[in-house]
């Protein structure tokens, strides 16, 4: 028994380690970013959410990047909008021009908000994800599952630019996602 709970541990360490330490800022150039979905109560952000939308700003503005932005995010319970149109009104409200901002208002979840933007990226560029560079924004909790995901829905060329937690949140978010990351890692097989 002791064995078996130095397994757990040992494995929980080294995920927990390699989740913090996942590379998390690329300034590189882009031909598309997606920003994922974390949730809104009502209409309203999330703190996590909007700390994602504004790392966008902050990558548009240190890159010049003048491309589409596809926001990524469906309906959940308590939320009376999608994710996108709420992410969509805070980049507008905020100088983005709403004609350079795709909405992907269907995903519930972080593997579909990868699946179901790259359809959208393809249908717009013409082109297949895998020769696209994509720059996926989320936060730095959610970076390796994000680009796990992002690879296994036939993303080849990826980079992250991601949000800090916010401190009260670091314990339950890198908790969480801990169990999320084996779920994916075990369950979310893509293409």
């Amino acid at each position: 028994m002791k064995i078996l709970a130095l397994i757990c541990i040992s494995i929980f360490i080294i995920v927990e380690g390699a989740i913090i330490f996942y590379p998390k800022k690329s300034l590189k150039p882009c031909d598309y970013i997606v920003v994922l979905g974390a949730g809104i109560r009502g209409e309203n952000l999330t703190a996590t959410l909007r700390d994602r939308l504004d790392k966008t700003i902050e990558y548009l503005e240190k890159t010049g990047y003048d491309g589409e932005i596809v926001v990524s995010g469906g309906q959940g319970p308590g939320e009376s909008i999608t994710e996108a149109y709420a992410m969509e009104k805070y980049l507008v409200e905020n100088g983005v021009p709403k004609d350079r901002i795709v909405l992907e208002n269907k995903a519930t979840s972080t593997y579909e908000n990868l699946n179901y933007s790259k359809k959208i990226i393809e249908d717009l560029s013409g082109k297949s994800i895998k020769d696209l560079d994509i720059l996926i924004v989320t936060t730095d909790f959610h970076a390796m599952r994000s680009n796990l995901l992002a690879k296994r829905n036939g993303y080849d060329k990826t980079d992250l630019y991601t949000s800090k937690t916010q401190w009260y949140l670091v314990p339950s978010m890198y908790a969480r996602e801990f169990f999320a990351f084996g779920k994916s890692y075990f369950l979310d097989k893509g293409i």
